[in-house]
Parts: structure tokens; C-alpha cells; sequence
């Protein structure tokens, strides 16, 4: 019978019906759909196999049955899936004569069962476009489905005085182009200068820009100033090293503003520094360490006002779900450590401390520090979980310096990145 259908799948060429979708369905017809020539190769108990401009690819039967966007399987007001993918039987595929490439190079298929426990056993009809298919057709076209295809690119100091990282305060909160602008920064570099921001608490609109303001225990927004008696060692005047904020969260903020409402003192420079650089040097140039700070665990803690954080992450982390495992995120943040709890009496203990040696000489290198004093009414967006910052001491006595923060979360950041690619398209 399989040796029949197979026959029959493959010979017939005529134009089959048109099904009418719910309009759910039409979120996959875009304008590149026509552009894509669909062809059934083969078809077994499991898959088929389609020609898509000529290249090969394979779809699992369960895999598409679980992708159906009509609107008996996705609600079409809070475009969730109404079932479980383990409702999907294991010898679901299409009906005798159920696959059909259709004349707009869409694929209609219609299943041969029900889904598992459904009281409705009506024949159920799925479509997919074409763009839909060739989106599917491979871990490239899905990461640029996801915008993960632009990938961060590595800076030290001197490339990156060499990029315009600035952007009119005006321009980012008024205008799509503004935005979609500081976005690719953010996404190619994790770094951007707004200037000309008036206002002590523009900083927050500046955020909202972008998502919702993540709250902590030092506000929804929050000043950094010298002071007496103060709860952090940026909220004094002394030098403060590179690090990353709030990693004794378990989930820290991905974004941080930081506005220049004063800063008429001498010293207190800020500086950046590329960790992604730093590590992608560490994986060329030494294997051993940029491995174990893979997997070393590191524990941050906040013990102060009544307030006990503690988190424990690797230094590295990368994200194995893409090609070439690429890095994710850095966990670095030196004046945050707690002490080990970690076995330090095992060889593995100094081998890190060796690994994190060299990655440290790697960030500390002037070479790869961007350093400049962040001029009145500017503010610096950066990605928190990448770029480094750090101050240089300053002098009280000589001025005053008052910068207010705002964070926010890189899910917000990520989906306004998604939302204006596919606006502009670039």
C-alpha cells in the first residue's frame, strides 16, 4: 500500500483543490512564498521528502503535524497551541492521496488520525507555505527567522572608534528608523551613546523605549553618586573594575542605561571593554582555559542592607542550540564574588584560576578598552550581559557627578530587534 501511495504521490501532477484556511493560517504567506518552487521527492511511514529550489530537505510527520497553525490547533485570539505534542500519535502521516503540492507552492496535507484522546475524529487538514517550509529547512534559515544569523561583531578599541555608535535623543524616542538604529548596535556591538537627554527621569522613558524597566531592590530607577555609608562600591567615589551587573541574580537585566545628568569632576572616566573579544581570542589561542571557564562554577552573592543574593554560573556560557556553538553571555563580575563552594582541593580548582588569569589579562589590556568620560545629558545603553564597564576614581572635592540607571531585560530587547527587522528588512 505504501509502495502504491508513493506512486501515485509522485505522478500525479494535477492542480488539487484549494482548501479554504483560517486566516491564521496566511501569517506564513508572505511575499517570498512564490519565489520558493516546492516538489515532493519521497514520502515513507515517517517523512517526506520535498525539493525546495532544488535542495533536498526532510519534514517528520510528527514535526509537521505539530506545526499546524489553523485555527482548530492555534487559539486565534491568544495564538497559543490548543494541544500537547504528545498528543501526536507515533504513526500519524498523511492519508492515502493526503500530501498535495498545491498550485501556489503551498503543502496540503490530510492526516490519517486524530490526535490522541480527541473526541473529534473529523478528517483534520493542515497547511504550510512555501515560505513556511523553506523558513524550516534548516538551522540558517531558522536563525534568520530569529534574527540570530547577525552575529555580535567582536571589537577591540581601535575598531571600535572607528563605528558611529551615536544616535540623537530625539531620533531614538520619535522615529522607527532611530530605534531600529540603536537596536543594531546594540545587537552588533552591545554598546550606544544617546545624546542630547535632558530630563532626570528621561532615563527611564529612554528604557520603556525598548520594554518594560526592570525593577530591583535599588529602584525602578536609581542614582549613582558618591555618598557616605553607601550599599554599592559604584555609589562611591573610588575606582571601580570591570565587571557585570546584578550576576547574583538568577536571572540578571540584559540592558543597562546609565545617564549623565552631572559629571564635572576630575577623573571618573568610564570604559568598556568587548568581553565576546576576549573570550573568542581565549577559544583560538587556548582551548584548555576557555573550556574550563565553560564550566567552572563561580558563585555572586549581595550581603549588605538586610539583603542576601547569591547565584552560582560559569564564566562562559555558550549557546549550544546553534551552529558552531557560538558565545552567549559572560559572567564576569570580580567585586560581586562570593568565596568558592567549589572542592578546591581538586588540581581543577587552579587550573581555572589559571584560565581566568589569562582571560583577565586578555580584558585588561588597554588595547581593548574603549575609556572616555560620559559628557552631561548623554546616555550609554549596553548589553549587560556582554560589554564590561568600569570607572577610574575621581575626585569629590573637584565637581560633582550624578548618573541615573534604568535595566531592562534582553527578552524586551530581542523582541523590538525581531518586530523592526522585519519592518525594515536589513
Amino acid at each position: 500500500m505504501l509502495t502504491y501511495r508513493i506512486i501515485r504521490l509522485l505522478t500525479n501532477n494535477s492542480i488539487r483543490r484549494i482548501v479554504q484556511y483560517p486566516s491564521s493560517l496566511r501569517l506564513f504567506n508572505t511575499k517570498t512564498q512564490h519565489n520558493n518552487q516546492i516538489k515532493l521527492k519521497s514520502i515513507n511511514d515517517t517523512h517526506a521528502t520535498l525539493l525546495i529550489n532544488d535542495k533536498e530537505t526532510k519534514y517528520d510527520w510528527i514535526f509537521l503535524r505539530d506545526s499546524c497553525q489553523c485555527d482548530q490547533c492555534i487559539d486565534s485570539s491568544t495564538k497559543q497551541k490548543l494541544y500537547n505534542t504528545t498528543d501526536i500519535p507515533l504513526t500519524i502521516s498523511p492519508q492515502h492521496q493526503g500530501f498535495n503540492v498545491l498550485n501556489d507552492n503551498s503543502v496540503e496535507i490530510v492526516w490519517n488520525q486524530p490526535l490522541l484522546n480527541q473526541t473529534d475524529t473529523n478528517v483534520h487538514r493542515s497547511l504550510y507555505s512555501s515560505a513556511w517550509l523553506q523558513t524550516y529547512s534548516s538551522s540558517k534559515n531558522i536563525a534568520h527567522a530569529r534574527y540570530h544569523d547577525r552575529l555580535p561583531v567582536y571589537w577591540n578599541r581601535n575598531n571600535i572608534q572607528q563605528v558611529n555608535l551615536h544616535v540623537k535623543c530625539d531620533d531614538y524616542l520619535n522615529s522607527d528608523e532611530g530605534l531600529y538604529t540603536v537596536l543594531k548596535h546594540l545587537n552588533d556591538y552591545g554598546l550606544v551613546f544617546i545624546d542630547n537627554v535632558h530630563g532626570e527621569f528621561t532615563v527611564e522613558r529612554l528604557t520603556e523605549r525598548i520594554g518594560s524597566i526592570r525593577h530591583s531592590f535599588y529602584g525602578k530607577s536609581w542614582d549613582v553618586k558618591s555618598m557616605k555609608q553607601a550599599i554599592n562600591v559604584a555609589y562611591t567615589s573610588q575606582a571601580l573594575g570591570l565587571h557585570m551587573d546584578l550576576l547574583y541574580f538568577e536571572a540578571p537585566p540584559g540592558l543597562q542605561f546609565l545617564h549623565s545628568l552631572a559629571n564635572s569632576v576630575k577623573g571618573g572616566a568610564a570604559y568598556y571593554v568587548d568581553s565576546f573579544h576576549a573570550a573568542n581570542i581565549l577559544r583560538q589561542n587556548n582551548l584548555q582555559a576557555f573550556e574550563i571557564l565553560c564550566s567552572y562554577p563561580v558563585t555572586f552573592h549581595y550581603r549588605n542592607i538586610d539583603r542576601h543574593y547569591h547565584f552560582t554560573r560559569s564564566t562562559i556560557v555558550l549557546n549550544r542550540y546553534l551552529p558552531d556553538n557560538p558565545i552567549d553571555h559572560i559572567n564576569y563580575s570580580p567585586p560581586f564574588q562570593a568565596p568558592f563552594e567549589s572542592d578546591t582541593s581538586k588540581p581543577e580548582f587552579r587550573q581555572f584560576i589559571q584560565a581566568l588569569q589569562y582571560f583577565r589579562d586578555l580584558l585588561e589590556d588597554p588595547n581593548n578598552q574603549l575609556e572616555l568620560v560620559l559628557e552631561k545629558d548623554q546616555c550609554v545603553i549596553f548589553h549587560n550581559r556582554r560589554v564590561l564597564h568600569a570607572r577610574r576614581e575621581f575626585d569629590t572635592a573637584t565637581g560633582n557627578r550624578w548618573l541615573k540607571g534604568c535595566y531592562t531585560d534582553l527578552d524586551n530587547f530581542k523582541d523590538r530587534l525581531r518586530i523592526y527587522r522585519e519592518k525594515f528588512q536589513s
